[in-house]
């Protein structure tokens, strides 16, 4: 003879509704997470055909190993030959912000319409000396502000 089972069970469904009530508690907090930390950008720099481009005055900075950055600026009819292509040398495997702050015064005297850095780091640069340098930049007016790819 078969017993048969008794097919009238109840569920407990209390876990699941608090299980699902916490992961729903979670995604809303890392929602307001993901929206605090984010950052507005656009493309600075080769979005449109080369025959429209404006031609503005820029500043190519080359971070080297050991602080050394080299100023190249390009695009431009009113800074000296001399000043196009300036090295400035790193204090300490730092860059050098003072003396950056001065010479990028002395090229926005020279070229009041000056106002795009691209930055080019290297493969050692630390995050925090790319900042200063673009909080160094944004002190002194350059304001379209860019990072090369390594």
């Amino acid at each position: 003879m078969r017993k048969h089972k008794h097919l009238d069970f109840e569920i407990n469904l209390i876990p699941c509704i608090d299980l699902l009530s916490t992961c729903i508690c979670f995604l809303l907090l890392t929602a307001v997470w993901l929206h605090v930390g984010a950052m507005n950008v656009k493309q600075a720099v080769g979005g449109q055909p080369a025959e429209e481009t404006a031609k503005k005055p820029l500043v190519w900075v080359n971070m080297g190993a050991t602080g050394e950055l080299t100023l190249d600026v390009q695009e431009t009819g009113r800074v000296p030959v001399k000043l196009r292509k300036i090295k400035i040398t790193g204090r300490d495997g730092k860059p050098n912000h003072a003396d950056l702050a001065t010479t990028v015064q002395e090229l926005r005297g020279l070229e009041p319409s000056l106002a795009t850095a691209l930055i080019q780091p290297t493969g050692v640069s630390a995050y925090e000396d790319i900042i200063e340098i673009m909080d160094t930049f944004k002190k002194e007016g350059l304001i379209d502000l860019g990072v090369a790819p390594l």
